[in-house]
Order: structure tokens, then C-alpha cells, then sequence
């Protein structure tokens, strides 16, 4: 019997101190594709923009990419994504995971030949974990 796919709108998020990349697979777990990035100057930070963002795309789980070390745990980094990740989604009601983005922006400009943004950084990290996800279910 084939593994049960889980329909799910995935939205994931390359935050960073200026710029929100932003990604969104389809329901069936297969497509992802870049969708933009949120300039986060100015007073909300990006919160609203991203707000209306997520409503858009009618996310049913939000990824949020980690820049872990070398050895795989988390850094000071990572730590200040993760209190930024939170600040920006506060009160959203989709649950949050957070994924390892570590070395998506180099493999993203090697894809799209220099020419990568942090959407794309953010559709690389998704592909990753959709991959994670399937390889946990075989």
C-alpha cells in the first residue's frame, strides 16, 4: 500500500535581518516554488506584509529554516532566527516546525547560476525537508 500523502500547503521561510525569502510546496507535497521576498525595514518588520503573505497562500504549517553548525546544533544564530520567527508569527494559528537551511543559499546560487534570492534559498530548504519527510515515511 503506498504511504499516505499528506495534504498539506507548506510555506517556508528564510528569515533573515532584512529580508523574509519565502517558498510554498502544493498540497501534495511534490511542487515547490519560490513565491518572493519580504523586505522587513521599517516599523512592523515585515509582520503585516508576512501576514498577509501566509493568508495568501493558504499555509497550513510554516517552515522556518535554522542556520545550524557544522556539527548539526543549533548557534547563536540560530537562536536569534528562532526569537525573530517568533516575534513575526505571533498569533498566527498554523504550528511552526524549523528545518536546518544550512549551505541552501550556496547550493540556491549554484541552481540559478549566482542569480539566487532568498526565495529561492527558502524553496531549496523545502525541498530538503519534503525529501526529509518522504525518506522517514518509506
Amino acid at each position: 500500500m503506498p504511504p499516505t500523502v499528506n495534504r498539506k500547503v507548506i510555506v517556508a521561510l528564510d528569515v533573515s535581518g532584512r529580508r523574509i525569502g519565502v517558498a510554498r510546496c502544493d498540497p501534495t507535497g511534490t511542487l515547490v516554488s519560490p513565491q518572493g521576498v519580504i523586505d522587513r525595514r521599517g516599523r512592523q518588520g515585515g509582520r503585516r506584509r508576512l501576514g498577509r503573505v501566509l493568508d495568501e497562500q493558504a499555509a497550513d504549517l510554516i517552515l522556518v529554516g535554522l542556520p545550524l553548525g557544522r556539527d548539526g546544533r543549533p548557534t547563536v544564530q540560530s537562536d536569534r532566527i528562532r526569537s525573530q520567527a517568533r516575534q513575526l508569527l505571533a498569533g498566527r494559528p498554523e504550528p511552526v516546525e524549523y528545518f536546518d537551511e544550512s549551505y541552501t543559499t550556496a547550493e540556491a546560487n549554484h541552481r540559478y547560476a549566482g542569480d539566487a534570492d532568498d526565495a529561492r534559498a527558502a524553496a531549496v530548504m523545502l525541498e530538503h525537508y519534503l525529501a526529509a519527510r518522504a525518506g522517514a515515511r518509506q
